[in-house]
């Protein structure tokens, strides 16, 4: 089953795919420019999970809940472009499961107050990948993928 992994991001949304079943690891990631408004950097992520879901054609789709800081800006900022990656996503049908940066750490790493380093790094062990020269959003994304395996039991 391919799961895809999204980390929603106001500079950088992430993209990671997981075959469970062979492994096969595919990833892709936007990175949004800090002078584009608002509305453009939630269209562009919607247009960006969309040409996703049309090249791979996962099955189901992981969302990483933000984090919200005291921020109320970039808290807003970030339930939209969520919310831009769900809706892409139920347009084409897809079983959406949503999960929390603690949840996600403690499924990879066995702790819930990971690093993002140490995230990267069990996935690299894990998936037998190197990360080193891609976004920690990628990682995010796929660890969000691989936490959805783990749960679901796929």
């Amino acid at each position: 089953m391919l799961i895809l992994g999204i980390d929603p991001g106001s500079t950088v949304t992430a993209c990671g795919l997981i075959n469970s079943l062979t492994k096969e690891i595919q990833f892709d990631y936007i990175k949004l420019k800090k002078n584009l408004k608002q509305e453009d950097k939630i269209f562009a992520v919607y247009n960006f999970v969309k040409e996703i879901l049309s090249k791979f054609k996962p099955e189901e789709v992981a969302i990483e809940t933000p984090f919200y800081s005291i921020n109320v800006q970039s808290a807003m900022l970030l339930s939209e472009i969520k919310a831009a990656s769900i809706i892409a996503s139920k347009e084409f049908g897809l079983k959406i499961s949503q999960y929390t940066p603690r949840e996600i750490k403690q499924s990879i790493c066995g702790y819930g107050a990971a690093s993002k380093d140490q995230v990267r790094f069990v996935l690299e062990k894990t998936l037998k990948i190197d990360l080193q020269n891609v976004p920690l959003d990628v990682s995010d994304a796929l660890a969000v993928a691989l936490t959805h395996i783990y749960v679901g039991g796929l």
